[in-house]
């Protein structure tokens, strides 16, 4: 009984340190500050997503935040729309709903 206490408890803290890693390196704040791309003008940017979400290719796309206290984030993934004004841009494990107004540059990668 004590020798299966143990394993336990060594296995839970072994999947500890490794869940901590994983959630540091991933989500980490980012250490060094996103250069910003130029805006692109209104048009190419809906004219893009259009071509991207027919043919289902990926695409870097920097992000602006909602309000002040965020910062501009670059995604590489796949787009598609859902609803009028909104666009869902999944990259990995992580997905964004977005309107075209935080969309601040797209382009072919």
């Amino acid at each position: 009984m004590q020798m299966e206490q143990s394993i336990f408890k060594s296995t839970s803290t072994f999947l500890n340190k490794k869940l901590q890693q994983l959630l540091e390196n991933d989500f980490s704040v980012q250490k060094e500050q996103i250069k910003l791309l130029t805006p692109q003008p209104i048009k190419q940017r809906l004219s893009f997503l259009e071509r991207t979400i027919n043919s289902g290719i990926k695409v870097l796309v920097q992000l602006m935040p909602v309000n002040n206290a965020g910062y501009p984030v670059n995604v590489r993934g796949t787009v598609k729309k859902i609803g009028d004004k909104r666009y869902l841009i999944q990259s990995h494990n992580v997905s964004y709903v977005v309107g075209i107004n935080q969309i601040r540059y797209i382009a072919n990668i």
